[in-house]
This record gives structure tokens, sequence and C-alpha cells, in this order.
């Protein structure tokens, strides 16, 4: 049969990519939303627009006939900024290294290229970049000259240089003097354990709120006073030692987001053994999750393994912890690369998750180890994507994120880590356009966090993407994303002040 083609289609038979993704973003149409409305798969679009996929007349057609919702608007990742102003998302945060890559990239330099002006070798460059390696104040000068920054590096590298974060307390401060603080005056132990109970869960909601290095100095102060009540005659007895070692974990957990991975086992190790010595099945299971979680940060999956699976065999522990130490023995196995005793220890997860008695102790602050339940996340499969992740089966990881985050709420801390992996998935499939769509809304949430335990992840993220460097939206991405990796390395991130705002040395 033959078919009649008119000369519009002649003109469109191979257009850009780029222009039939203008197209569609004028008609104010996702990549999914056209998928479904054209019944084409979302990965061919994407590949179409990338220019990896010739378009043929028909999937031509469904572009032109689209209709615009409005004037046209700039491509959302297109980078339209000028030189030395940030694009993209508002994130709260400007490092030297990310700066300095993106103006590069917006003068459409190579690394090599500028290399050569500035005289280092390519190597150093892009480890000055990612973060791993400071500059100095001569070669920021340099670098403002070669991309013409107007004095923008050099100002970046110097208030890089004087920023100062604080530092998580170490268990050190458990030998000092807090029982002057603990008077006469001051009301019973389970008045004072009540108390520091609600100001714990006020802590617990800022620091996944605003970030780790919020609650640091309050957390330290507080275990010192702590500490010396629940010692102040009363010994085991005292309801001061179940708050105190609550404190004790979160303080712990505060030092691993900022990076101290050796303060926060010291931590975990001493809430461990303080639950050993008053017999609190609980609290030693949850120190040693805590302990499987360094573990696994650091690659060791056969450490964390272990650890998970003795904090599971404890007798006498919860439900709700039975969980936590069932979930870091399914990451340590998919960490592995174990698939059967993966999916033996997702089957358990499952079966808890399934329990009508889980969430009944997990609703008092005072008494509940790791985060409140949340059951839209527990009763999806969110979690054995994100270790399918790990296992490499990116395809199945994508298919149960697509269907698991439709379901949740608002795109809080917890859930813009699940969009890292999501975004891992979507880059290893060859999406690199969907998987900078899935970042471009998580990274404000991200750079908000500040949390090292993200860094990893972030690592993996960039160096999928890198693979894609010809894609519009990745190269649009790239520097905020590495910003946000960067200050996710347990390094404080640099929050743009209003004018007028003394610094710590104006004050």
């Amino acid at each position: 049969m033959l078919i009649s083609v008119s000369q519009p289609d002649l003109e469109w038979s191979t257009p850009l990519g780029g222009e039939l993704r203008a197209r569609r973003e004028a008609a104010g149409l996702s990549l999914q939303g056209l998928a479904v409305r054209s019944g084409y798969s979302r990965s061919y679009l994407s590949r179409v627009e990338t220019s990896r996929r010739a378009a043929t007349p028909a999937v031509t057609r469904t572009y032109t006939e689209l209709v615009p919702a409005g004037p046209a608007p700039t491509p959302r990742h297109a980078s339209q900024s000028p030189p030395g102003r940030a694009a993209g998302p508002e994130l709260g945060v400007t490092w030297f290294g990310s700066e300095v890559r993106r103006l590069r990239m917006a003068t459409g330099k190579s690394l090599t290229a500028l290399g050569s002006e500035v005289y280092l070798s390519r190597s150093h460059l892009s480890k000055i970049e990612q973060g791993d390696r400071r500059a100095s104040y001569p070669l920021a000068r340099s670098l403002d000259t070669a991309l013409a920054a107007q004095g923008r590096l050099t100002r970046l590298y110097l208030e890089e240089c004087a920023r100062t974060v604080p530092v998580a307390p170490d268990t050190d401060i458990l030998t000092r003097s807090g029982r002057d603080r603990v008077e006469a005056g001051d009301p019973d132990p389970a008045e004072r354990a009540a108390a520091a109970a609600e100001r714990l869960e006020t802590l617990r909601t800022r620091s996944h709120q605003v970030g780790p290095y919020s609650v640091l100095h309050d957390l330290g102060a507080g275990v010192i006073d702590l500490h010396a009540a629940a010692g102040d005659g009363r010994g085991a007895a005292s309801p001061v030692w179940a708050v105190l070692l609550r404190y004790a974990e979160l303080l712990g957990w505060t030092a691993q987001e900022t990076g101290h991975d050796a303060t926060a086992l010291r931590w975990t190790r001493t809430v461990a053994d303080w639950a050993r010595a008053l017999g609190d099945a609980d609290a030693l299971g949850y120190a040693l999750i805590r302990q499987s979680q360094v573990a696994r940060r650091r690659g060791d999956a056969e450490a964390a393994v272990g650890l998970a699976r003795r904090a599971g065999a404890l007798p006498g522990i919860s439900p709700r912890v039975m969980l936590f130490a069932t979930q870091r023995e399914a990451q340590a196995c998919a960490l592995a690369r174990d698939d059967a005793a993966f999916h033996q220890a997702l089957d358990r997860y499952y079966a808890l998750v399934d329990m009508p008695s889980l969430d009944a102790p997990a609703l008092d602050p005072a008494t509940r180890w790791g985060p409140a339940p949340d059951p839209l996340f527990e009763r999806s499969q969110l979690f054995e994507a994100t270790c399918l992740v790990d296992l490499a089966d990116f395809r199945t990881a994508a298919a149960l994120f697509d269907r698991g985050m439709a379901t949740l709420g608002p795109l809080r801390s917890g859930y813009a880590r699940l969009a890292v992996r999501q975004a891992i998935a979507y880059a290893h499939l060859g999406e690199p356009d969907h998987a900078s769509d899935v970042m471009h809304g998580a990274l404000p949430t991200l750079a908000r966090q500040g949390s090292a335990s993200l860094r990893g992840d972030l690592r993996l993220l960039i160096r999928a993407l890198n693979r894609h460097r010809r894609c519009s939206a990745v190269v649009a991405l790239l520097p905020d994303l590495t910003s946000v990796a960067r200050s996710a390395g347990g390094v404080a991130p640099s929050i743009h002040r209003p004018s007028g705002t003394p610094t710590l040395k104006e004050k």
C-alpha cells in the first residue's frame, strides 16, 4: 500500500531531538505523559529526543500535532544563566569546584583545554572540580581569568577556606563533669527523663528537616547532663538511662551523617556496652544495626551481614528492631551480590511488615528505636527497588520505583534518597533525561540535608551520568549534582547569606 507523504512530513522526517523536546515541553507534557498519550515507550521517546534514534514520520507527526499550552517555555535543563550565576534549582550551596565545572561547560572548554591554560593536568583539574583536591589562591585567580568569571571564583575560594563547621562530639565528653547541673532543685529522674525524651523528639525532627549539623551541640549537651543524672547515685534503676541511650544513639547517627565514621562507631559501641549492662535487648540490637550500616557504607558487605544477623538473633528484641535488622541484612546481601541470601532476607522483611503488632510499641517516641513507622514506604516495594540497584537489576528496580514513588507523599529527605537510587537505575538503562528529571526535583531537598551517607550513591550516579555527557539535560545537571555530592561529604554546605549578615569573624 502506498502512503502519501506531505511536504511538512518531508521537512520533519529527520528533525533534531532538541526541536522535538521543545515541542513537547511547549505542550506542557512530560516524557511519561507523551508516552501514555502516543503509545510509544518512554525510553524510546527519550532516545529520539536525544538524537540517539532517528525519528520516523509517524513519531514526528506525534510531536508536530502537539498544541502548545502557552508561550513556549525555556527547556528546564537548558543552561541559560550568564557566567557566574548558577542555573538549575536553588540549592543554597555553591562550591568552588562545582562552579569551575559549570563555567567550563558554559564556555565549551574541555578539561584538557582549560588545564593547559592554567598549567594543570586533566586529572588534577578533574579532582578539583569533584571536590577531591583543594585549589590554591593563585590557581583560583588563573581560573578566574581563563573563564572570565570576574573575580567570582576567587571569592568562592576564599569563602571556602574560611568556612568552619561544627564537629560531632566524641565519647570523651562523658568524662566531663555535669554534676554541677544536677542540683537539689532539679526535677526527679522520671520528670527529667520525660522532658529529655520530648526534647529528643524535637531534635530528631530538626536533624531530618534542617540537617545533622543543626543538632550536634544540643545533643552533646544533653548527653553530658543525662549521663551525670543517670549516675547520680541511682545506678541502672534510674529512668534517665533509657533516654540517655537514645541521645547517645542519635549522636552516633549525626556523627555518621557528618562524615565521622570513627566517632559514630565509638558512640554505637558505647551504647552497646550500656545496653548489655542494663539488659536492654532493643538498644543492643539497634547499636549493632548502626554498626552494620557503617560497615556497608565502607563497602565491607561481609561484616555488614554478620552484624545485622547478630542483631536479628538477639533474644527478646521487638518486631520493629527485628525489621530494621532484616532490612540491613538484605541491603548487605545485595551489596555482596548474594541473590539467594538477599531474597531470603527480603521474604522475612515482608513477613514482618505484615505483622499486625509491628507498629504498636513504635508509636511512643520515648520507647521507640529508629525512625517513626512509615506504612506507605514499608508496604510498597521501594525498599526492594533500592536493593535491586546494588544487584544491578536496573530494569526491575526502575519498574518498582515508577510504581512506588507515585504512592508517596511530598518529597522529604528520606524520599529524596530514594530518588537518587531511582536516577541511578534510569542512568544505567540509558535514560539520562529521565534520570535528570528525577534528580532535578530532589536536589534542593538533598542539598539542605547535607548527609555524608548519601555521598556514595551520589558518586555512583555521577559516574553513571558521565557516560551520557552528550545529553543536554546531563550537562546542565552535573554541576549542581557535583555541588550536592561535595556538600554531602561531611562538610556543611555554604548557605547564601543576605547582604549585611555578619560572618563568624565579623561577630
